[in-house]
Formats: C-alpha cells, sequence, structure tokens
C-alpha cells in the first residue's frame, strides 16, 4: 500500500525578528508545514533561521510564491499596513495575519478575502524557547469562516485562545505593557540602583523575590499580594529610601508616586 503524500501548507513568515524566530521555530515541528522566512535584507536573523529550522529564506519581495497559503506579517506596527499592499498587489490568495496588539484588524482588510490577528501574550527573544501551550493568543477575523481557521490554527499553539476585537485587543495590550515592560524598567532601575551602591552582581538577590511576588499573583488578587513600607503606612522606612534617593531624582519621584499609588489602592480607592 502507497503511502499518500502529505500536502504541505504554504507559510509565509515576514520578517525576521523576536516573534517570527518562535513562529518559525514551533510550525517547524509540524510536517505539514512548508516555512518560507522574507527579509527585506540578509540579516543574522535571517540566515540563523535559514540554518536551524531549514525554512526557505528571501529577501526579494518579487520571488515571493503566489500559491502561499499563510502570510504571517511579524513586523514592528508601522510596517504592516505597507506589507499588507504588497500582498494585496501580489494578488496572492492566501490567508493574512499579523501579529500586533495594537493595530487593528482593518489595517490589513484590503490584503485578502481572509484576514486575522494572532496576538500571543508574552514576550519573546531571538533564540529562547517559550512554553507555547501557557501563552494565551489572542484572535480577530474577517468572518465566521475565518475564525474558525483562526481558533484551529491558534490552538496549534495554545491552550488558551480568545477571540477579541481590536478595541479590546489596545486595551489589553496597555494592560501587558504596564505588568510586563514598566515592571521590568523598575527591575533595571532597581539593578543600576544596586550596582552604584551595592557593586556589580547584588541585583541576582533580589531575583527570587521578583518571582515570589509574580508567583503570588496566580492565587492572589496583585492588591492582596501587596507588600511593603507604603502597604504598612511606615513613614520612617520611606523616609529613609527617600534620603538615599537624593542622587537618583527621577527614581526619587518614581518612588513618591508608586508609594502614593499603593496607599490609594489598599483604600479601594485608586484612580487609574
Amino acid at each position: 500500500m502507497t503511502r499518500k503524500k502529505i500536502v504541505k501548507i504554504k507559510v509565509l513568515v515576514i520578517g525576521s525578528g523576536n516573534l517570527a524566530w518562535h513562529i518559525v521555530s514551533h510550525l517547524s515541528f509540524f510536517k505539514r508545514f512548508e516555512i518560507t522566512v522574507y527579509n527585506r535584507t540578509l540579516t543574522p536573523n535571517l540566515k540563523q533561521l535559514q540554518k536551524e529550522f531549514k525554512a526557505s529564506i528571501i529577501t526579494d519581495w518579487s520571488k515571493v510564491d503566489k500559491d502561499t497559503d499563510l502570510f504571517f506579517v511579524c513586523t514592528s506596527d508601522s510596517a504592516i499596513p505597507s506589507f499588507a499592499s504588497k500582498i494585496k498587489k501580489s494578488k496572492a490568495k492566501g490567508f493574512v495575519l499579523h501579529t500586533s496588539g495594537t493595530v487593528p484588524l482593518k489595517a490589513i482588510s484590503t490584503a485578502s478575502k481572509n484576514t486575522g490577528v494572532f496576538y500571543p501574550l508574552q514576550t519573546f527573544t531571538f533564540g529562547q524557547s517559550v512554553l507555547w501551550p501557557e501563552v494565551p493568543i489572542f484572535i480577530e477575523a474577517s468572518d465566521k469562516q475565518a475564525l474558525y481557521f483562526m481558533e484551529s490554527f491558534a490552538k496549534l499553539f495554545s491552550n488558551t485562545v480568545v477571540k477579541l476585537n481590536s478595541e479590546q485587543r489596545l486595551k489589553l495590550h496597555l494592560a501587558a505593557v504596564i505588568a510586563g515592560n514598566f515592571s521590568n524598567a523598575m527591575y533595571s532601575a532597581a539593578n543600576n540602583f544596586a550596582d552604584k551602591e551595592l557593586g556589580k552582581d547584588y541585583f541576582k538577590y533580589l531575583i527570587p523575590l521578583i518571582v515570589k511576588t509574580a508567583k503570588k499573583t496566580r492565587s492572589v488578587s496583585p492588591v492582596k499580594a501587596q507588600t511593603g513600607p507604603a502597604v504598612r503606612g511606615d513613614k520612617k522606612t520611606q523616609k529613609q529610601h527617600l534620603q538615599l534617593l537624593k542622587k537618583y531624582p527621577d527614581l526619587k519621584k518614581i518612588y513618591k508616586s508608586l508609594s502614593k499609588l499603593i496607599e490609594k489602592q489598599q483604600k479601594g480607592n485608586a484612580k487609574l
């Protein structure tokens, strides 16, 4: 008995950055996908994607296969509309999706009859794996049939797939920036302060605290998980801290503002 030949789904990943690496990495596990990566220039990242995952690479848009089944736009937000236009001009009929948390679905609506958004809520670093099943993915699509495809496709990555419109996704993205990027900025500030005031390598002693604080929010609300001098109303300690921050005026202002926010949150009357 002869085996049936697997008809592969042709995927074009546009971009060779952090998220592109993770998309290509994951899809490469499935034999059903034929992966090509496009980037305007032959970057080291593009070469690594070719070497590590045996993906085809191209730098000339005119060489894009018109029979591509799925266009995965993994570029900067500002570049998404221009690639939608390029896909439209190429007269390709494949499904087109972007991965942005802030760009509305309508930005690619002219690219194809079938369009969607595939927004994974996670921080990605080139070459560093993530546990895809634990990454929530938020989807949106041009119609019910396209949404059905998006759900099925997203479930190849994650155990948590949620429908979300463009307006809601933008709000979620803002919440993610506050929770993730702003928190990381504070880690950086703590790292800088420790380096200057204590010496190199002291930040590593804060990592168990950071991990424990994040883990606590799995079981209790962030407000209930909060500890520290602002929660206790410990003005003496706060005064000592502010004295130490005299050489760091920007951080001193942030310390005061966040302490006030924590106090208001504990009283239940914090204003966003």
